[in-house]
């Protein structure tokens, strides 16, 4: 038996669940069946099934709401369907169905790769398909700069990218298209302040606690060459070897004529340059992003002047992502209130030696938060482990801005789709397995540990 065997094995539901259960089980009786014990039991249940996925990972979601509302409480339960990031998602996925309605998505797809890789019978499949890799990943970590929230980029990319990605004959080369761009506009959004909701969360409470302002250009300078941009091409590199098309595979590189007129076309982009506008002036208005992605829905679906009807919507779009999201929240918000994630990152965070040189510092803040990625959301590891962190950072005389990029770091070096909201949005859009994705995540996030950590914490070093 090979190690594919013996994973397969792992993912049938007689094997998973009881297994999940097991897990479970022996926590809550190690810890003397405290409410703090019943959630850490049903978070390590959930986890389990996240990362063996013997059923869908919306449907192991609806389990955790369910476990959830009878051990504690349907407030708690429910608690995610309150937060404005799992409405995001769902007016996220309205906005890539009036894409795909409108003929946006298409128009695009071949504007791109007509103008990126010319005549695809002189150049090849492979190197057709390393050119639009490129040109599409540089583009989507571009956007990076305009849209302050990774989720809204993706939800907006997925539907062009897929579009590309059914060119090519080969699977490898769909998936590679599909998964590089996406994750160079996730992974290179360390290096913007203004580019994901967790770097927004850290430098506010930085502000409030700490009274300490890392600015923009403060962020950038100490993040973006090396977290942002050269992060950037080491992903596309890794996505590159990992899904390229085999030498005699064929690419259908089409004209850039879409055969109608181009008003429904036009008007969607309107709608998504009007969303594209409030999204990028947030710090005038201070609107959450969800808040952008309603004004692109409702005048994709305002009748006489949308482009798509609002009575389709039940049968073309899968809502079940919204369970697996605010089951997330739900054990996050669950774990903070039985106050494990206190006792959590206090008891960590005393592991740290003061006196050390700052560079293992540094590396400790990484691996505390990167622990508690494995039990909570990104999202919901900023909001609970900053307030903690800073005064941490005060009281042993650390200078703040370092340990708090050493945070942000951690939040974007992600090894299992259920870990983020982002990665679960990706793997609901394209047409890419479990397996796929996780290998994709583990080797850039890896990679990242391994040979771009060391050379950003000794920066730090030298600076401070």
């Amino acid at each position: 038996m090979d190690r594919s065997d013996a994973i397969e094995i792992l993912r049938r539901p007689r094997v998973a669940f009881p297994i999940a259960a097991g897990i479970g089980l022996a926590v809550w009786f190690s810890m003397a069946s405290t409410a703090m014990a019943t959630m850490l039991s049903i978070t390590l249940f959930c986890i389990v099934l996240w990362v063996l996925t013997p059923i869908p990972p919306s449907y192991t979601g609806l389990i955790a709401l369910g476990l959830i509302a009878v051990t504690f409480s349907t407030d708690l339960a429910l608690v995610g369907f309150q937060k404005p990031a799992t409405w995001l998602i769902g007016f996220g996925l309205l906005m890539g169905e009036a894409t795909r309605q409108s003929g946006l998505a298409t128009r695009v797809g071949r504007w791109v790769a007509t103008r990126s890789v010319g005549n695809p019978t002189e150049v090849g499949s492979r190197r057709t398909y390393r050119r639009l890799l490129l040109a599409l990943s540089l583009g989507a970590h571009a956007l990076a700069f305009l849209v302050p929230s990774a989720l809204v980029r993706i939800l907006a990319l997925a539907p062009i990218l897929r579009e590309l990605g059914s060119l090519f004959d080969s699977r490898e080369a769909r998936v590679g298209l599909y998964i590089g761009p996406l994750f160079a506009t996730f992974y290179g959004s360390a290096g913007i302040l203004t580019a994901d909701l967790p770097n927004i969360i850290i430098s506010g409470f930085s502000q409030s606690i700490a009274d300490h302002t890392i600015s923009w250009s403060e962020w950038w300078l100490h993040m973006y060459p090396i977290l942002g941009f050269v992060r950037v091409l080491l992903v596309i590199g890794i996505v590159y070897l990992l899904f390229r098309p085999p030498a005699g595979s064929n690419v259908a590189l089409p004209d850039d004529e879409t055969g109608s007129d181009g008003r429904d076309e036009r008007r969607m982009l309107v709608f998504l340059l009007v969303g594209a506008g409030i999204w990028a002036t947030d710090f005038v208005h201070g609107f959450h992003p969800v808040i952008g992605a309603i004004v692109v829905v409702i005048l994709a679906f305002l009748p006489r002047i949308g482009i798509a009807e609002f009575e389709t919507i039940g049968r073309k779009v899968d809502f079940s992502i919204l369970f697996f999201i605010a089951a997330v929240f739900a054990i996050g918000d669950g774990l903070t209130q039985t106050g494990f994630t206190d006792e959590a990152s206090t008891y960590l965070l005393a592991l740290i030696p003061t006196d050390a040189p700052l560079v293992v510092i540094l590396m400790s803040v990484f691996f505390i938060t990167f622990v508690l990625t494995f039990l909570m959301e990104g999202l919901a590891v900023a909001s609970v482990l900053t307030p903690i962190l800073i005064p941490y950072i005060e009281a042993a005389g650390l200078p703040v801005t370092p340990v708090l990029l050493a945070e942000v770091t951690a939040l974007s070096s992600y090894f299992f789709p259920y870990q983020s909201a982002v990665l679960i949005v990706i793997l609901n859009e394209g047409d890419i397995e479990t397996r796929e994705l996780i290998i994709a995540t583990v080797a850039c996030s890896a990679a990242t540990i391994a040979l771009l950590l060391p050379i950003q914490f000794g920066l730090f070093d030298i600076l401070y």
